[in-house]
């Protein structure tokens, strides 16, 4: 995909962040797969936590690039990494306890 060169001297963000129609379709499928990938998994996906930090991290980046309709399919990411962080937690626990 080709991103134009940004106008580093515009006089206003909106001018600046402005995306194409071909972008803002990219990020949004890019952010939609991850949320069904997340959806799909029943237990937290990664091995080191960092990784989520990263996933999450590359999610809000994209999301806020999306304007009204970023902060939308954060909220889904938002609720989606709730939940597998609780079924970590909830595996670390039964794991402890089988040990002793």
């Amino acid at each position: 995909m080709r991103f134009a060169q940004a106008d580093l001297f515009a006089q206003d963000d909106a001018e600046r962040n402005t995306l194409s129609q071909s972008e803002r379709a990219a990020i949004r499928s890019r952010l939609e797969t991850t949320l069904a990938k997340l959806e799909a998994t029943a237990i937290f996906p990664w091995r080191d936590p960092l990784d989520a930090v990263h996933e999450e991290n590359r999610f809000q980046r994209d999301s806020e690039m999306l304007g009204e309709e970023g902060v939308l399919l954060w909220h889904r990411f938002d609720t989606e990494m709730d939940r597998l962080h609780a079924t970590q937690f909830s595996s670390d626990l039964r794991s402890a306890g089988s040990t002793n």
